[in-house]
């Protein structure tokens, strides 16, 4: 996808996000496991999420350019909507990361369009497959 330009201390920090992001709500969702599961295969061997970093403040300040930013928002936005249900606590988390990385709000607003469209289809295609057998 657009992980490759990332560093491998940025891959760390973005699947300790989406894992933090996962489990925001307290209930670890089908949607989001397969996601985040896709997530740690495109990624990498050797990337993996440190419970200090997935439960400690939010940083992102590895995420250093925009291309690295806007991949993180992009994940952490269809890890939100993956399950159809865009949670609070799931919503506190995104709004720390989005005052973090300083994108125009008009930037952040597409990027949540794109995410919420993009998770809905995810599920479209996973209630495909479970018709086809």
């Amino acid at each position: 996808m657009f992980f490759e330009k990332l560093s491998l201390r940025q891959k760390i920090g973005l699947l300790s996000l989406a894992k933090r992001m996962m489990i925001a709500d307290a209930k670890v969702r089908v949607e989001e496991d397969a996601l985040y599961q896709i997530l740690r295969t495109e990624l990498g061997p050797g990337v993996d999420a440190p419970t200090q970093e997935v439960f400690g403040p939010i940083d992102v300040s590895e995420f250093d350019d925009p291309h690295s930013r806007l991949v993180l928002l992009m994940t952490l936005a269809i890890m939100a909507f993956i399950d159809d249900n865009f949670h609070p606590s799931e919503s506190g988390v995104l709004a720390q990361v989005t005052d973090q990385i300083g994108f125009p709000r008009d930037l952040v607003a597409q990027a949540m369009d794109i995410a919420e469209r993009q998770g809905a289809i995810v599920v479209e295609i996973e209630n495909l497959f479970a018709k086809a057998g």
